[in-house]
This record gives structure tokens, sequence and C-alpha cells, in this order.
């Protein structure tokens, strides 16, 4: 899709959802971050509030503090497309509009095309849906969707249970994707959205320790392997690491484990740009799977267009693909191209 952008208002997505005549079916993309999680939570339990038959769809791997959005009522763990719904008659897709971050859900979703809306705050996504709300500006897909649940909800009772549930999965979101409001993606915005789900009753000293504090010794095995690769290049303004089968192997890490490990370079004050490449076993055979970081400099290189060039997408400041090719041959390629975004963005 060309053209990534809004072809309908917020009041007109909460006006498809709620005349929606059948069950609603809410995705994200595979491996699902807190926002991917959290906006997908947030907003089918908000839709069963309201009276609508809606379910939550997550693809694997989920990361293990996830798992009290995973657990929630009305949201499934699917490891393929064989228990996508049939009866669908609404599809919701948050967080993503690209085919490539989908995975097993892929080919469930183009029937669907003319009766699926997009909640996104990605610069690019190629999903040809006939409904799209995109705000670049959002920190977070959970500030979309949070604007849009008051629009559903209304003045409509709903139970105690129900709005911490919600209110729980869309500081998750905020939290997840500002890298707990430190990114230069955060507004004033985020912070009022924060600040009323904190009013609100949201344990947010609660949240950080369940999701950041609950992490397996084999993550901090894998952090040790990760920095052990770690490689300085362009005059130390770029840092690589690298991850292989091998490494997970040993250490018993899981892939969705190596979440957070691209900050630990940003604490070098001369890297501007970091990339963290690991290497995957898929269905169709080997791939490379490569996140970029950026630092939000006057020189900034922007990944997001850094990481199309290996088809991904992303944010400026932070993006990733998936490499169809073993990570002896990817690798090399990165590395060239994040050198030379380095030397450009630095000429510029």
């Amino acid at each position: 899709m060309n053209d990534y952008t809004s072809n309908l208002t917020l009041d007109h997505a909460a006006e498809l959802l709620t005349q929606a005549d059948g069950p609603i079916t809410v995705i994200t993309h595979s491996k699902p971050d807190g926002d991917a999680a959290g906006t997908l939570v947030a907003l089918v339990t908000a839709l069963n509030a309201i009276g609508k038959q809606a379910r939550g769809i997550l693809c694997p791997p989920i990361a293990s503090s996830l798992n009290f959005l995973a657990n929630s009522h009305s949201i499934e763990v699917v490891e393929d497309a064989s228990h996508f719904p049939a009866d669908t008659a609404q599809l919701v897709i948050v967080d993503t509009g690209a085919y490539s971050q989908l995975g097993p859900l892929t080919d469930a979703v183009r029937p669907l095309l003319d009766h699926t809306l997009i909640l996104d705050h990605h610069l690019s996504g190629g999903v040809e849906a006939a409904h799209r709300y995109i705000d670049t500006t959002a920190a977070a897909a959970a500030e979309i969707v949070a604007k849009l649940i008051s629009r559903l909800l209304g003045d409509k009772p709903v139970g105690t249970q129900v709005l911490q549930t919600i209110n729980d999965a869309l500081f998750t979101g905020i939290a997840s994707d500002t890298g707990w409001f430190r990114f230069s993606n955060v507004t004033p915005n985020t912070h009022r959205l924060a600040a009323d789900l904190i009013a609100a009753g949201v344990d947010h000293a609660g949240l950080y320790a369940r999701l950041e504090q609950t992490e397996r010794p084999e993550k901090l095995k894998l952090l040790i392997r990760a920095v052990d690769s770690l490689e300085l290049l362009a005059d130390d303004r770029a840092a690589v690491m690298t991850l292989h089968t091998q490494d997970f192997v040993e250490t018993g890490a899981r892939p969705e484990e190596t979440e957070r490990l691209i900050d630990i370079p940003q604490q070098v004050g001369s890297v501007q740009v970091i990339a963290m490449i690991s290497e995957a076993q898929t269905e169709r055979g080997p791939q490379t799977r490569v996140s970029f970081r950026s630092k939000p400099l006057a020189d900034a290189v922007n990944v997001a267009d850094l990481a199309a060039t290996f088809g991904g997408g992303g944010h400026a400041r932070a993006a990733g693909a998936k490499i169809d090719e073993p990570i002896d041959q990817a690798r090399p390629r990165i590395v060239a191209a994040l050198t030379e975004a380095v030397h450009t963005a630095t000429a510029g």
C-alpha cells in the first residue's frame, strides 16, 4: 500500500465496529510486544463490554511477562491459521499493517480485506484494508485504541473488573512502546493518558514489576552472549550484536527473550544506531531477523528507511525486518547498510 494513511476518522471507526453484524476478530503482529498485546486485549474487552461478539488472536512466541494478557477472556494463542474464526464478520488489525508481520495469519486475512480495519501508528504497511486509521504521531497503538474505546463505551455502565482489564492493558501498551516514557516518541498526550490511567486505578509500579522484573535466568545468559558479540563500527557510531541459533540452544533462551537487549549499546555516548541480528529457523528455511534503533540526534539515522531496504519497516527510531536467508549471508549486507546509513546521516 503506497498510501498508508487514514481513510476514516475514529468516530467512523467506532461506528463501523458498533454496527458490525457478526463476530469481530482482533489480531496483531506475531511475536507481540506489550503494545500489540495490550492494545488487542483492551479493544476485545471493550467490544465485549458493549455486547459485541469479539475475540482476539495472538501468535507466539509470547514473552512470559505478557501471559496475564494472553490469558485474558476471549483471547486465544494460535500457532497457525487453522483456528482462525471462519465466521469473522469484521477483522481488526492493531499495531501493524504489514503482511510480513502477520506470520501464519496472512492467508486468513486476504479474503477479509473488504471487512478489515487497521489501527496503527507505524509509518508504512502493505495490507490493503478497506478501512484504516493511522496516526504516526501516537507513541503507541494503545494511544489510538484508548481514544477509540472512549467512543465505544461512552456513558455505558461497565463493570469494575472490565475497566481494570482495559486500563492495565492500555498502560502496558504505552509503557512498552515508550521504554517506560524514555523514548523520543513520548508526547504530552502520552503522559496525559498515563496520568488518567493511574488516576483510574492502574498500579504502575506493580505493572513495572510484572513486565520488567520477571525475566528468566536464561535471558541473562543470552544478554551475556549478545554483549560478547558486540562490534562497534563507523568510528564507534554504530553497534551490531549477533545471536546465532546455537546461542539460544546453549543458553536455553527463547526467541522472544531478545526484547530490550538492543537497548544496551545505547549507553555508549558515541553510538548513534544499533542493529540486533538474530538467526531463526522457519518452515521455509533459515531466516535472519534484525532490529534497528537510533538515537534522536540532529543527524539521526531513520531506521524505518534502513529496515525498508530489507523488506521491513517501523518507526524512524525503532524498526525491524525479517530476511529469508541464512545469517552468514544477511549479516554482511546489514552491516554495510548500517555503516552507510551512519555516514550518510553524518554527511547530511
